[in-house]
């Protein structure tokens, strides 16, 4: 079954994969990665391919399975020959070399990392170039050829400095440690290998950290610093059981046995030598296995059981026997080769041209996908931007209603709320051309002055509040005082309240504060103290009191007068239509005022409740938010 790379379950497996392998966690990268690598992909492009194998690849040979790492980096290497694609063909190449030395092939290995470095050369990319020559000494280390091995890895040194490239500094301060160990000058290899274990530590590289100090603890053991030694071994195998480093944990194990036998612990030694066999068996690397053998011999001899030592005397011999077999057939291997280099050249380009053949048709299908999906996306773009441009219409008719509606209540709040001080002055007019008594004039003139400037002082707020307001009546919340709103508002109303001689008690408190919208607020005491005063009777009375609760305000204004009955406070406060009716002085009314309060006292998150026994007076009580 042939799975696209865009499907959920597959794009996850690689997001997951590419997440554990940054985090250096490579059994949980392996195994999203094997699940995507067993099934036939096609990826997005060339190069995610290309470096998906190469995170694959090198997952497998950083836990030591070697074979696996093999066959992972040849497909690498013939996806790269097919792309012409030079970087990846020196990766997979120095991976290929990397696992045949570790399996013992070095003469394979070497001719797979002498063309790697070539590649790196003609790339010039150095850091690359310095990780393929690092490998080629390593393989110099193997066969005892200490001193090309040092001359190689000095000189990588050195461009790695030049280049300021960390990874690689550490990694040659490491294996110039490894050269000092084998050249028996101790001191300069643990020095060497604490100058890589300082800069792993600071990029927090697990991998290299957990070799740089199993590779410190050699040394130590040498000088016969064992506690040391062991302390060392013990950080070292802890991160590499963590990360299951396999390949490393066989040096590990078998140098913390080598402690052992030389404090005469020859039961652990034999403990640690088994695990290293161990780790040897899952990862196919056995350059070390007939030393093993040999120092397990060793033990048992020393630890009086003679038999067992000879077992593996045994297996040491003919381990060893079959190194020099191995060695002695390399001239041989080389020759077979070049031979077949030959045959298998001719193959690859078969190979390439029949691959090369598949991706052309791929890639048409892929192009005959894309332009079906980029059509598709074209109409759901175009169903989106009409689906938008009408609900944008929509909501345009409806901001010119909600501004139409606004604007008539405006006009309604201010007719409403001049009609009455207009009225004062008017009565006082004529109560001017009919008075005869200087004293009353005088006192009529003062009365129509202070009407006039409340009336003016009205209409500027309420000019300024309808100019701000070119939609909705959006509120502007503000803390304030109860007690200078409802003095403000009383002084509007004093013609009237001289007039019927209604005496106001205004009892609020002048520490007590409310979230509100100034004009709002100042609206809706307008309209109930004007309420209050027209229907109350001459030499009645009105009170305004408050009280603190939890989270609000509560005011009160009550008044003597007439009252309401219960079906005209029900239909108030459910915002019904109701004719006003005339004052006790014959005042008039729209109608408009307790639909005004009863509008505001919901934009401001306010309560709002009436009553009235519809004979001795009404109480309107508010609710608003303490500030």
């Amino acid at each position: 079954m042939l799975f696209c790379y865009q499907s959920n379950g597959q794009d996850q497996f690689l997001q997951k994969g590419d997440s554990c392998f940054k985090v250096e966690d490579y059994p949980c990268a392996i195994q999203y990665y094997t699940k995507i690598e067993k099934d036939s992909i096609e990826f997005k492009s060339e190069k995610q391919n290309l470096e998906f194998y190469l995170k694959y690849s090198n997952s497998l040979f950083i836990l030591g399975e070697y074979p696996n790492s093999l066959i992972s980096y040849k497909k690498l290497k013939t996806l790269a020959i097919q792309n012409q694609n030079k970087f990846y063909e020196g990766k997979a190449r120095s991976g290929i070399s990397h696992s045949l030395w570790r399996m013992t092939e070095n003469v394979k290995a070497i001719e797979e990392i002498l063309k790697a470095i070539d590649i790196f050369e003609q790339l010039n990319d150095t850091s690359n170039l310095i990780e393929a020559s690092n490998i080629l000494a390593g393989i110099y280390v193997s066969i005892q050829k200490y001193g090309d091995a040092r001359e190689i890895y000095q000189e990588m040194l050195e461009k790695a400095i030049q280049s300021n490239d960390s990874f690689n500094i550490a990694g040659n301060y490491e294996y110039l440690g490894i050269v000092d160990y084998f050249d028996g000058d101790y001191q300069s290899a643990i020095d060497n290998y604490k100058k890589s274990l300082e800069i792993n530590k600071k990029v927090d590289n697990s991998f290299r950290i957990s070799i740089n100090l199993g590779n410190l603890a050699e040394p130590k053991m040498e000088l016969e610093e064992y506690q040391e030694a062991l302390d060392l071994l013990s950080q070292a195998i802890k991160l590499q059981e963590k990360y299951n480093y396999k390949s490393v944990l066989i040096y590990s194990y078998y140098t913390i046995g080598k402690i052992y036998t030389r404090t005469q612990s020859y039961d652990s030694g034999i403990f640690y030598y088994k695990k290293s066999l161990q780790m040897m068996d899952e990862t196919s690397e056995t350059r070390d296995k007939q030393e093993v053998y040999r120092l397990i011999a060793e033990n048992y001899a020393k630890h009086g059981s003679f038999n067992k030592a000879y077992e593996y005397y045994k297996l040491h011999s003919r381990e060893k026997d079959s190194l020099i077999v191995s060695e002695r057939t390399k001239e041989l291997e080389e020759i077979k080769t070049r031979y077949e280099v030959e045959n298998k050249t001719k193959e690859n380009e078969y190979l390439v041209f029949e691959n090369s053949k598949k991706q052309k048709e791929l890639t048409a299908q892929k192009e005959l996908i894309q332009l079906q999906y980029a059509i598709g996306i074209l109409i759901v773009l175009f169903l989106i931007i009409s689906l938008f441009l009408a609900y944008k219409l929509y909501r345009v008719r409806q901001t010119l209603i909600n501004a139409n509606k606004s604007k008539d209540k405006l006009f309604g709040i201010i007719a409403h709320d001049l009609k009455g001080p207009i009225r004062n002055i008017e009565a006082m007019l004529q109560l001017l051309q009919s008075e005869q008594k200087e004293n009353r004039k005088a006192q009529y003139f003062d009365y129509l002055t202070q009407s006039i400037q409340n009336l003016s002082a009205l209409t500027n707020q309420l000019l300024s509040w309808t100019f701000s307001h070119k939609g909705d009546f959006n509120f502007e919340m503000q803390k304030l005082s109860i007690r200078k709103i409802s003095d403000r508002t009383i002084e509007l109303f004093d013609y009237q309240l001289a007039e019927k001689d209604i005496k106001v008690i205004n009892s609020i408190n002048d520490d007590f504060f409310v979230l509100a919208d100034e004009n709002a607020l100042l609206t809706i005491f307008r309209n109930l103290i004007s309420n209050a005063v027209k229907f109350t009777q001459k030499g009645g009375e009105i009170k305004l009191e408050t009280e603190k609760l939890d989270n609000f305000i509560e005011i009160q204004i009550q008044d003597s007068g007439v009252g309401m009955s219960k079906n005209a406070i029900h239909k108030v406060l459910e915002g019904e239509h109701v004719i006003s009716s005339s004052g006790t002085d014959n005042e008039k009314g729209s109608g408009l005022g307790f639909s005004i309060v009863i509008e505001f006292i919901k934009k401001l998150k306010g309560k709002i409740d009436i009553k009235s026994d519809g004979e001795n007076g009404t109480t309107v009580i508010l609710k608003l938010k303490k500030a």
